[in-house]
């Protein structure tokens, strides 16, 4: 891979949640391409000459996906060329003999860059390419049970979504609102008021029928910029990152 292609271009955006009275921004990688599955990988493997056909590559990816998962919930932790992973349980036990109690207590993983990669990250280059335009996006979703921003969400919790005009105009009409796809095609419209409803966040809890797995977050909303004013036609906000749903 050559420097070129290692570059990460950032844009910047207003901070809308910050306290502060003076302007400040975030960064916001720009996207380069689709997110990429075990397919891709294969595919890129084949390219470069590889003897295994690309079936063979999909399988031993995919194995290698559910044996991983196996040592985790099992307990036990894993760590390979980029991140290392360990079983964590987040929440507050009133005393020593409380049991573990879903609806205070979190199961989750603990997720960090490992050295190696760490060492990598070195060469990549940044380019801040200015400030965003100021169009209907959502930059950032966070999972506020895991504190994740990699497109984890926990069902049943809230998740915070900045952005620019993803405001809802009505949440009484439904059809507008926040609504997660699944990987069948299904939408579950957050139905539970709104945390937090204003142009540049919006604070939704995952809907408790949303199936575990890879899934969308999209916003639609008549939102127009302008008090005065309502649009005509819905506008359809899409995160641009593929999520993953999962259980508390």
């Amino acid at each position: 891979m050559n420097t070129e292609e290692n570059l990460w271009e950032l844009y910047l955006r207003q901070h809308f949640i910050s306290q502060k009275q003076t302007r400040e921004f975030i960064a916001e990688v720009a996207a380069k391409g689709s997110t990429k599955h075990n397919e891709d990988i294969a595919d890129i493997i084949v390219a470069k000459g590889s003897e295994f056909r690309k079936e063979t590559i999909v399988a031993i990816l995919n194995q290698r996906d559910t044996e991983v998962a196996e040592i985790l919930k099992a307990g036990g932790s894993f760590a390979d060329g980029i991140v290392q992973m360990s079983p964590r349980v987040t929440g507050v036990w009133e005393s020593a003999k409380q049991v573990f109690d879903p609806t205070k207590h979190k199961k989750t993983l603990d997720m960090s860059v490992t050295a190696a990669f760490k060492a990598a990250l070195e060469k990549v280059q940044v380019k801040v390419m200015g400030e965003k335009a100021s169009v209907a996006t959502i930059a950032l979703i966070t999972d506020t049970a895991t504190g994740k921003t990699d497109g984890t969400l926990t069902i049943g919790d809230d998740i915070i979504i900045e952005g620019d005009r993803v405001k809802i105009q009505d949440e009484a009409d439904s059809e507008q609102g926040v609504f997660i796809v699944d990987a069948s095609g299904a939408e579950h419209r957050v139905s539970r008021r709104l945390s937090v409803n204003k142009p540049g966040q919006l604070i939704a809890r995952i809907p408790s029928d949303v199936p575990a797995g890879r899934v969308k977050v999209i916003v639609r909303t008549r939102y127009s910029g302008n008090k005065n004013s309502v649009l005509k036609t819905l506008r359809v906000v899409a995160y641009s990152l593929d999520c993953t749903a999962q259980e508390a």
